[in-house]
């Protein structure tokens, strides 16, 4: 059964779907729910679920952000927006995010069986994912093992620190890539929830964070040392959208691109 998970601020949506979609005829369960975006990000680590219906005008967490930031914790996630929101840029956005389907609310229930139909298509063209969902309990134990067995080698390593400076290691050594959390995770070993918890904990940030961090980081050298245009530099250090790494740049920078390219010469 593939897992679904449901985000919409609205009780009565998520209600509806409960109760009206074939879960079971489709070869789903629902999982877990969520009124807003944050909880749907906190949901999506918890869960590690195979899809995700959500709203994209939800309280707390713009809906795109939502997306990108899921994407970047599991690539793999077919994601289907049901929004009343009929802005085309917007659902163009989307679309160039990673979401399988954009429909519209109201939707008829033939239109979200359909949509979920081809989610259960798209993962069972790509197997790894589900076999990978399927042994997350062995993989977490061999984890631990596999931990225990450094820590004997040396035993003033500590697990959590360990665990997170591999993990910085790895976005620093690969952040130009199309890179996730489920990434990172396979590599040490671990559950995608539990690598949330210990960067969470080790660092009082997240992995989406890090990985714009070392992007940013990268893409200050190229604008000072290199003649590269912003949207060139933008796609060298991982992002497919120009616009949304100018957005992350200036977050973290509190100016542009160009105006961190004047400043410095």
């Amino acid at each position: 059964m593939y897992k679904v998970l449901i985000i919409d601020d609205e009780v009565f949506i998520r209600e509806g779907m409960r109760q009206v979609i074939p879960w079971k005829e489709l070869g789903c369960e629902l999982i877990g729910e969520a009124q807003n975006g944050e909880e749907g990000i906190e949901k999506l680590i918890q869960y590690n679920p195979d899809i995700i219906i959500s709203d994209i005008r939800m309280p707390k967490k713009n809906g795109l952000e939502m997306i990108d930031e899921m994407k970047s914790i599991n690539q793999e996630v077919q994601i289907i927006i049901l929004t009343g929101f009929r802005e085309f840029e917007y659902a163009q956005q989307a679309i160039r995010l990673g979401v399988l389907r954009f429909l519209l609310k109201p939707s008829k229930l033939d239109e979200i069986k359909e949509a979920i139909t081809a989610a259960v298509t798209q993962i069972k063209q790509n197997p790894h994912k589900r076999d990978r969902a399927e042994i997350e309990v062995a993989v977490e134990e061999v984890a631990v093992t596999e931990v225990v067995e450094i820590n004997n080698e040396n035993e003033e390593l500590d697990k959590p620190q360990y665990l997170v400076k591999q993990a910085i290691e790895y976005i620093n050594k690969h952040y130009n890539q199309k890179l996730d959390l489920q990434t990172i995770a396979d590599e040490l070993f671990v559950s995608t929830w539990h690598l949330s918890k210990v960067i969470k904990k080790q660092t009082g940030t997240n992995f989406v964070d890090l990985l714009n961090s070392a992007r940013v980081e990268n893409a200050k050298k190229l604008l000072v040392e290199s003649n590269m245009k912003v949207y060139e530099i933008a796609e060298y250090v991982g992002y497919t959208d120009t616009a949304y790494f100018s957005k992350i740049f200036k977050k973290i920078t509190q100016i542009t691109p160009n105006e961190y390219r004047n400043k410095m010469y």
